[in-house]
C-alpha cells in the first residue's frame, strides 16, 4: 500500500481530500478520444496493405472500428450521465463491465500520463461502481450476500484468531471486529476476515455470494472489484488512523447502509431504517 503517491501520516479519515467526480469524469472523456484515435490510427496504417489483399478488407476493417468506437463513447457517456444523475440511460451490465475491464485500466495509464494522483482516480472509480450497483436495482437474500473485511482491522496485539473463524472474537471493544460480528449475526450475512486477495477470490469460490460488501483501501478495492466482476461489489474505503495495513478501522454506518441497499426488504424483518 506504501505505493500511493501520497505522503500520508495517519489521521481518522482515509485520505485528506473528496473523490474527484469532475477530474474523473474528464479522464474518462479523454480515455474515450484516446481509444477512438487510436482505432482510427489502427485502421488508417494498414489500409493500403489490406487493400491489396481484397478492395473491400479496408472498409470491413473501417467498419468495425467504427462500431468498436461507438460503443466505447455510448459507454462514456453512458456512465457519466448515472454518476452524474443517478440514472441508467439504457440497462445493461454491460457498460459496468465496460467501465470495471475496459476504461478503468486505460483511465490509470492516462492518468499516470497527466499526472492525476491515482488514488483520486481510485476513489472515484468507487463511487461511481457503487452508483452502478445501486442503480441495477437487484436485491438479494441475506444468505447469498458476503461482507470481506481485511485482516488488518483486528487489534494488532491480539492473541485470538479470527481469519479461519470470525467467531473466535472476544469482542474486546479494541477494533471493530465484534460489532461487525454482530451486525452480519443480526442480519444473517456470513462475515469473513480475510488475509489477502488470493483467499479472498477462493472465499468467493467457496461462497459462490450473489453479491459482496467490501472494505479495503482503494487499491485493493479497485483491484477486487476488476477481479470479482461480474459479481456485484459494494466497496467501502477503510479508514486508515495509523496509516496503511494497521489496526484500519470501517464506518460501521457505512457497512450497515450497504446492507440495506443490498437486501431483500422481506427479509429484513425489523431491521431499522439506514442512518
Amino acid at each position: 500500500m506504501a505505493e500511493n503517491d501520497e505522503k500520508w501520516s495517519g489521521s481518522p479519515e482515509s485520505v485528506q481530500y473528496k473523490p474527484g467526480m469532475a477530474a474523473f469524469l474528464w479522464l474518462l472523456g479523454i480515455t474515450a478520444l484516446f481509444i477512438v484515435m487510436a482505432g482510427f490510427f489502427f485502421w488508417y496504417v494498414p489500409t493500403i496493405g489490406l487493400a491489396a489483399i481484397h478492395p473491400a478488407l479496408p472498409y470491413v476493417l473501417g467498419f468495425a472500428l467504427i462500431g468498436a468506437a461507438l460503443f466505447v463513447v455510448l459507454g462514456a457517456v453512458f456512465i457519466t450521465v448515472a454518476a452524474l444523475n443517478g440514472r441508467f440511460i439504457v440497462k445493461s451490465s454491460a457498460f459496468h463491465g465496460l467501465l470495471v475491464k475496459f476504461f478503468l485500466p486505460v483511465m490509470m495509464m492516462v492518468g499516470g500520463l497527466l499526472k492525476v494522483p491515482r488514488i483520486k482516480i481510485e476513489q472515484a472509480f468507487i463511487e461511481i461502481n457503487n452508483q452502478m450497483v445501486r442503480l441495477m436495482g437487484k436485491r438479494f437474500r441475506p444468505d447469498r450476500l458476503l461482507i470481506l473485511m481485511p485482516h488488518c482491522i483486528q487489534f494488532d496485539n491480539c492473541k485470538i484468531k479470527v481469519t479461519r473463524n470470525v467467531k473466535n472474537c472476544a469482542g474486546c471493544g479494541r477494533c471493530e471486529i465484534g460489532e461487525l460480528l454482530a451486525l452480519s449475526e443480526e442480519f444473517g450475512i456470513t462475515l469473513f476476515i480475510s488475509t489477502g486477495g488470493t483467499v479472498a477470490r477462493r472465499k468467493l469460490y467457496e461462497e459462490r455470494p450473489h453479491a459482496v460488501i467490501a472494505v479495503a483501501c482503494e487499491r485493493d478495492l479497485t483491484s477486487g472489484l476488476q477481479d470479482a466482476y461480474p459479481l456485484p461489489v459494494f466497496a467501502i474505503v477503510n479508514k486508515r488512523p495509523h496509516g496503511y495495513c494497521m489496526e484500519t478501522g470501517v464506518a460501521l454506518a457505512e457497512v450497515r447502509n450497504a446492507i440495506l441497499e443490498l437486501v431483500d426488504p422481506e427479509h429484513l424483518g425489523g431491521a431499522p431504517a439506514r442512518s
